[in-house]
């Protein structure tokens, strides 16, 4: 997990909540990270029309003490900030080998997780008597394999894509119980009330989103993913995948925990399915 403060992660943060002058610096930055390095505090303001001491202001919004912090964070996530424009060049050469670009960011991406957080996260979910599962848009998708996996081994797990619904659930949850939340996204207010809520009711928050996110700071376990690089600014193309693979490495993780618990659960699963496969050979 780094421990810097992320540019890419922070202007997500931060965009809904800006003034239109530093909307300008903000889009600037998004579209010339490559130029932006490069330039002082009186040429950013020039070229956005605003003035210097907005330009300032903008850095402290996005959570850096000054101008020079600003640009040294960009010059290091460079390839990241790249991404936030649409290049479709750039996306044409990542579809020319999009396994070999897949699997390099996604091995990059899991030897940030933490080992102890990992454990500490399957034995919470492994003892609760109910998981709800937080998730919207793209982030859906493995929220709902975490659900059919957990619901799979006989856990009374939620896994609701109404934010009324999903708040209602996260606050009955109680001490019995925890909440995983999966995003991409770096502040999604929806998600953060039902983390606030499940949080509030007793329950543990684990979170599967990128480190220094508003999401990760609600959370008492954090399984970050982070990329150095996207395929789109937005779409889950490159954090589905990562996303996927945290989520069978929790599953995992958790049979090793118990295994008579879930050698048992996967037995009464099966028999289930051969009993459902006799009765309709159209059901797999």
């Amino acid at each position: 997990m780094t421990n810097r403060k992320s540019v890419f992660q922070s202007l997500k943060d931060v965009a809904p909540y800006l003034k239109r002058a530093q909307m300008r610096v903000a889009q600037f930055l998004q579209d010339n990270p490559h130029r932006l390095i490069n330039m002082s505090i009186v040429q950013v303001s020039r070229e956005t029309g605003t003035a210097p001491s907005t330009v300032v202001e903008f850095c402290k919004k996005m959570g850096f003490p000054g101008f020079k912090s600003l640009k040294i964070a960009v010059a290091q996530e460079m390839e990241l900030m790249k991404s936030m424009k649409v290049d479709m060049n750039r996306v044409a050469d990542i579809s020319s080998d999009l396994a070999t670009f897949v699997f390099a960011n996604v091995r990059e991406a899991l030897s940030l997780i933490d080992e102890s957080e990992l454990t500490k996260a399957a034995q919470v979910v492994t003892r609760s008597n109910v998981v709800d599962i937080l998730a919207f848009g793209f982030d859906s998708v493995a929220a709902n394999d975490l659900f059919l996996k957990l619901k799979e081994f006989g856990y009374q797990v939620n896994c609701f894509h109404n934010p009324f619904l999903q708040s209602i659930s996260a606050s009955r949850i109680g001490k019995e119980g925890c909440s995983i939340a999966i995003s991409s996204s770096h502040s999604s207010r929806d998600l953060l009330d039902s983390m606030r809520y499940a949080r509030h009711s007793g329950a543990v928050v684990i979170a599967v989103a990128p480190p220094d996110s508003a999401i990760v700071q609600e959370a008492d376990i954090v399984l970050p993913t982070y990329t150095r690089t996207k395929v789109l600014p937005e779409g889950g193309f490159l954090t589905r995948y990562v996303q996927m693979f945290v989520v069978d490495m929790l599953v995992l993780k958790m049979m090793e925990i118990d295994k008579t618990k879930f050698s048992r659960a996967y037995r009464e699963f099966e028999q289930i399915l051969n009993h459902k496969r006799r009765g309709d050979a159209g059901v797999v």
